[in-house]
């Protein structure tokens, strides 16, 4: 039955043109854009003799991606369900409500690793872009990272009656967070007290250990225990909270 709502839940979402468009789109005009720029592949000092496109624009791209999804798409198909009975619909059935929150979030992370691996693939292959120096933190700190931001996702969907109103709760959390989280700015420009809290932000914890991986760095021990507070704390929240009618 999972797999059947997952396909289900896929094709709901890429009926919308609109949604791929954005989740494909953003992320991979970020890398062509700014990977086209003067400078941009060039080995820097101010980037560890490495290029900005490898370890500032490319993590950019994926941090972005992995904040639409969870904190935008996510809670508006959530809260869509809600609105229009489906949710109360499938408590009065056999299969628990779970079940489509569990096949939501599949269709997400497919979508994002699709995604990812289209960014790394363009900027590698289109644009001479090196491969993260640590592979193996990036994945992890992408996999930690995407489990925080959805669970504040989840928790944004369990106060959202609608699906308007949890776009209004997704802008309204994911728009500070690029401002705080070093990406509008990149952290380095942001205040001392700034760049703290760009550390411990869900997005901003994701985008500098992404950072620092992509250089080939352990991700900060600080940021990874953020995001993972933040996913224990808001899923915990989001289960008592959660309802589904």
């Amino acid at each position: 039955m999972l797999s059947k709502l997952t396909v289900a839940e896929a094709k709901i979402f890429l009926r919308d043109p609109g949604a791929p468009a954005v989740v494909l789109g953003i992320p991979l005009a970020l890398v062509l854009v700014f990977g086209l720029m003067p400078g941009s592949r060039e080995p820097s000092a101010e980037h560890g003799g490495q290029s900005s496109l490898a370890t500032l624009i490319a993590p950019m791209a994926v941090a972005i991606l992995l904040g639409i999804l969870a904190l935008n798409l996510f809670p508006g198909a959530m809260a869509a369900h809600r609105e229009k009975g489906v949710l109360k619909r499938l408590a009065a059935s056999p299969v628990p409500p779970s079940r489509l929150l569990a096949a939501q979030l599949l269709v997400n992370l497919a979508i994002a690793a699709v995604a990812i691996v289209l960014v790394v693939g363009v900027g590698t292959i289109a644009l001479g872009m090196a491969l993260p120096k640590n592979p193996g933190g990036f994945v992890a700190v992408v996999l930690l990272g995407a489990v925080s931001l959805f669970s504040v996702g989840t928790l944004l969907a369990a106060f959202a009656p609608t699906g308007r109103a949890a776009n209004g709760l997704g802008a309204a959390v994911f728009f500070p967070m690029l401002a705080l989280g070093g990406v509008w700015v990149p952290k380095e420009q942001l205040s001392p007290v700034l760049q703290h809290i760009a550390d411990v932000l869900p997005l901003g914890a994701t985008l500098g250990s992404l950072r620092d991986t992509a250089a080939g760095h352990a991700p900060r021990l600080l940021s990874m225990i953020a995001l993972a507070v933040v996913a224990i704390v808001c899923s915990t929240l989001a289960a008592r909270f959660f309802r589904w009618e």
